[in-house]
C-alpha cells in the first residue's frame, strides 16, 4: 500500500518540481516557451529570408519615388583615322531628372508609407515565426504528456503482470489470465513507441525552426500555461480591438502603400522633367577664333497620350484591388476571432467537466492497483479501470492543448500577450 501511495504522490508532484540541475527560470514553462520563441526569431532561416524579401520590396517602392540619377556626358566630334578634323568640336553635358512640384508630394508620401509598411511587415513576420514556434512547442508538450501517460501505464501493467505470474505459480489463476495481461502490456508498449516517435518528430520540427537553442517542454507544462494565460472576454472580441492588432495594421499598411504607389503613378505617368547644362568648345577655323559656350536644356513631359492614361488606369485598379483584398482579409480575421473564441469556450467547458474526475484520479489509480493486488477485482476490471483512467487524462491533455491553441490564435489576432505569452516586439524589424 505504501508503494502505491508513494507512486501517486510522485505522479502528482512531478509536474511541479524542476528536474535535477534545472534552473528555476527553466523550470517555468512560460520562460522556456518564451526562450524558444526568441530562439526562433534568431535561428529561423525562413524568417531571415522573409525579412530580406521585405527589405527588397520596400526598397523597390522607395526606388519608384526617386526621379532618377544625375549623369555626365562627353561628346567629341571630327575624329577620323587620319586625325581630328579642324572643325571638330567638344561638348560636356551634365544633367539630372527631377520631380515636378506635383510629383514631389506623392513621392515623399510613398517613401514614408513604404517605411511604415516595412516596419509593420517585419513585426508581422516575427509574429508569424513566434506563432509557428509556439504551435510546435505546444505539440511537443502534448506529446511529452501522452508519452508519459503510456509509460506510466506500461509500468503499471509490468507490476500487474508480475503479480499474475506469481499467482499462476501458486495455482491461483489460469495461464490465460497471465496471457491477457501480457497482451495488454504489449499493446501499450506499441502505443508508447508510437508516442515516442511523435515526441521525437515534434523535437525535430522545433530544431528545424529554432536550431539547437530551444528549451524542451516538460510534464505539466500544458496545465501551467492554461493557468498563466487567459481567454479574452466576449466584450474584448470586437472590431475595435482587432483593428488595433498587428495583422489588421499590416493590411491597412498594404492598402495605404498601394494607394501611394497609384498616386505616384498618376503624377508621373507621362514621365519626369529633366534639366541639363552644356559646355561646348568650338575650335578656331578658317581665321575665326575659337570660343567656349554654355547652354541649358529643360525637358518637361506633356500630359497627353494614351500610354499615360493607361498607366493611371492600371494603378487605380491595383489600388482598388488592394483595398478590396484588405477588407476581405479583415472579415476573415473577424471570423477567425469568432472561431478561436468558440474553440476556447468549448475546451474550457470540457476541462470543467473533467475536473471532478481529474481530482480523484490519484485516489482511483491507487485504489484499483491495491484492489487488484489483493485479488478483490479481476484483471478484466483492472484493465478496464486503467483504460478509463487514461482516457480521462488523455481527454484533459487534448482539451488543454486545444484551449492553448485557441488562446494563441486570439493573442496573435489582437497582439495581446496576456491571452498567451508572445515574444516578438523589437525583434529585428530592421529597415
Amino acid at each position: 500500500m505504501k508503494k502505491w501511495i508513494v507512486m501517486g504522490l510522485a505522479a502528482v508532484l512531478a509536474p511541479l518540481c524542476p528536474a535535477a540541475g534545472e534552473s528555476t527560470e527553466h523550470a517555468d514553462p512560460v520562460a522556456r516557451l518564451e526562450a524558444t520563441q526568441a530562439a526562433a526569431l534568431v535561428g529561423s532561416p525562413g524568417l531571415r529570408a522573409h525579412r530580406a524579401e521585405l527589405r527588397a520590396a520596400a526598397a523597390e517602392s522607395r526606388f519608384d519615388a526617386v526621379s532618377g540619377s544625375p549623369y555626365v556626358e562627353w561628346q567629341s566630334e571630327g575624329l577620323s583615322g587620319s586625325g581630328r578634323q579642324a572643325n571638330g568640336a567638344d561638348y560636356l553635358r551634365v544633367g539630372t531628372p527631377f520631380n515636378l512640384p506635383g510629383q514631389i508630394g506623392p513621392a515623399k508620401t510613398l517613401v514614408r508609407n513604404a517605411a511604415e509598411w516595412e516596419l509593420a511587415a517585419h513585426r508581422v513576420a516575427s509574429l508569424s515565426t513566434v506563432t509557428d514556434a509556439s504551435r510546435r512547442w505546444l505539440a511537443l508538450a502534448a506529446a511529452v504528456e501522452l508519452e508519459a501517460l503510456s509509460s506510466a501505464r506500461v509500468e503499471r501493467l509490468d507490476s500487474a503482470l508480475e503479480m499474475q505470474r506469481k499467482r499462476f505459480e501458486l495455482g491461483e489463476i489460469a495461464g490465460s489470465e497471465v496471457r491477457q495481461i501480457d497482451l495488454e502490456r504489449i499493446t501499450e508498449i506499441a502505443r508508447l513507441t508510437e508516442r515516442e516517435s511523435r515526441r521525437n518528430a515534434a523535437e525535430t520540427a522545433l530544431s528545424e525552426l529554432c536550431g539547437d537553442q530551444w528549451l524542451a517542454a516538460r510534464r505539466g507544462d500544458l496545465a501551467a500555461l492554461v493557468a498563466a494565460s487567459t481567454t479574452p472576454v466576449a466584450a474584448d472580441l470586437g472590431g475595435d480591438e482587432l483593428a488595433a492588432g498587428p495583422l489588421v495594421d499590416q493590411l491597412e499598411r498594404d492598402a495605404e502603400l498601394a494607394r501611394s504607389e497609384a498616386a505616384l503613378v498618376a503624377a508621373t505617368a507621362w514621365g519626369r522633367a529633366e534639366i541639363e547644362a552644356e559646355w561646348e568648345r568650338i575650335p578656331a577655323f578658317e581665321g575665326l577664333p575659337s570660343y567656349d559656350a554654355w547652354g541649358f536644356r529643360v525637358s518637361v513631359p506633356l500630359p497627353i497620350g494614351a500610354a499615360g492614361h493607361r498607366q493611371r488606369e492600371q494603378a487605380r485598379a491595383r489600388a482598388d484591388q488592394a483595398e478590396a483584398e484588405a477588407e476581405a482579409a479583415k472579415r476573415r480575421l473577424q471570423r477567425a476571432v469568432e472561431d478561436a473564441a468558440t474553440d476556447a469556450a468549448g475546451a474550457q467547458a470540457k476541462l470543467a467537466s473533467l475536473e471532478p474526475a481529474l481530482a480523484e484520479l490519484s485516489f482511483v489509480d491507487r485504489m484499483l492497483s491495491e484492489q487488484f493486488r489483493l485479488g478483490a477485482i479481476s484483471y478484466l476490471a483492472y484493465i478496464d479501470g486503467l483504460s478509463r483512467f487514461d482516457r480521462v487524462v488523455e481527454e484533459a491533455i487534448n482539451a488543454r492543448l486545444a484551449l492553448l491553441q485557441a488562446r494563441l490564435d486570439l493573442a496573435v489576432l489582437f497582439g495581446d500577450s496576456n491571452a498567451f505569452p508572445l515574444t516578438y516586439a523589437n525583434s529585428g524589424e530592421e529597415n
